[in-house]
């Protein structure tokens, strides 16, 4: 689900961004920003992108206490329930060309500015859905960084800062297809002197 949340964000912003850039190739891709070599190297493969790398990740602790069953066709089904992500996205822009950077931030920030939830219903892929799962649902809010923030970000990173902004995904379920039982559902309980009685 966590690859899926990401997917849905890229091809998105990639459908967005195409309609200001002059060229065809998908500018927005998926990578961990902590292997970016120098701006100019000619191995660097990330390089002239907006590259997506998620750098942190947390539970939701306000949805920590879910019950542990729910009813399907008139059974109690027991599974644990699942874990609720918030995800913490950095948008890093790779470009020489500083002006050319802070206007693809720019346009990031516009269209996570316009685009607040990412799910099939309210923003189904450009193209092909691919392996994309369609029961993700997220919510982007703009996660400020104070600058002692920054230099900690970025030194673990363990590279030279670039444009940048960090949003926060909120509510990446994970659930594991897995049933621990099943049952009747409990409809009343009857009281005698020999112990309860159940039905």
């Amino acid at each position: 689900m966590i690859y899926d949340a990401l997917a849905l964000i890229q091809k998105n912003l990639n459908d967005y961004l195409n309609d200001y850039l002059e060229e065809n190739e998908d500018k927005v891709i998926l990578g961990n920003i902590s292997m970016a070599e120098e701006l100019g190297g000619s191995n660097n493969k990330l390089n002239n992108h907006v590259v997506m790398s998620l750098v942190n990740s947390q539970e939701e602790a306000t949805l920590k206490n879910a019950p542990n069953y729910r009813l399907e066709n008139g059974r109690t089904v027991y599974q644990n329930p699942p874990v609720h992500l918030n995800l913490f996205i950095l948008f890093s822009v790779l470009y020489e060309n500083y002006d050319k950077s802070l206007k693809l931030l720019s346009w990031v920030i516009e269209f996570l500015q316009g685009t607040k939830e990412f799910s099939f219903l309210a923003t189904p892929p450009p193209d092909s859905i691919g392996s994309i799962s369609q029961d993700v649902r997220i919510v982007m809010d703009l996660y400020p960084l104070t600058f002692e923030q920054v230099n900690h970000l970025w030194g673990s990173l363990g590279g030279k800062q670039v444009p940048f902004v960090l949003y926060r995904a909120r509510l990446v379920a994970l659930e594991a297809p897995k049933r621990k039982a099943e049952g009747e559902v409990i409809t009343e309980v009857y009281i005698n002197e020999n112990g309860g009685r159940r039905r």
